[in-house]
């Protein structure tokens, strides 16, 4: 499952936006260390406060610095609100199942962090 909460938002073209959310369900499974360094593309819809959706196109590139997992997402809102403005997402999630992961002694069953979402005007 992957949930995004977000919140408070600011913007400035539309002034009733105050938070959005993320949600797809998927089958419960562990992240090996490959799977959590992948690079892919990957698509999240962002339905907004106001009751408008948002589709985010991008790039998914990680790094593990300690026991920090760091997820940067990069690409366009390809559908709905704000559709052709840039996308800058950071996921910070701090875990001790990484240090073993990255070590070669586990997997990560679970990553909770804090989601930052940026959409820029172009």
């Amino acid at each position: 499952m992957t949930s995004w909460q977000l919140g408070p938002c600011l913007s400035a073209s539309v002034p009733a936006l105050t938070s959005g959310s993320h949600f797809a369900a998927s089958a419960p499974f562990d992240r090996s260390c490959l799977a959590l360094l992948d690079a892919n593309a990957i698509t999240r819809t962002i339905t907004w406060n106001t009751g408008a959706t948002s589709t985010l196109s991008m790039n998914r590139t990680t790094t593990v610095v300690g026991a920090v997992l760091m997820v940067n997402y990069t690409g366009t809102v390809s559908a709905g609100l704000f559709s052709g403005d840039t996308v800058l997402v950071t996921v910070t999630s701090p875990a001790t199942d990484i240090t073993l992961c990255t070590l070669g002694l586990g997997t990560v069953a679970n990553l909770f962090g804090v989601v930052i979402l940026e959409i820029t005007s172009v």
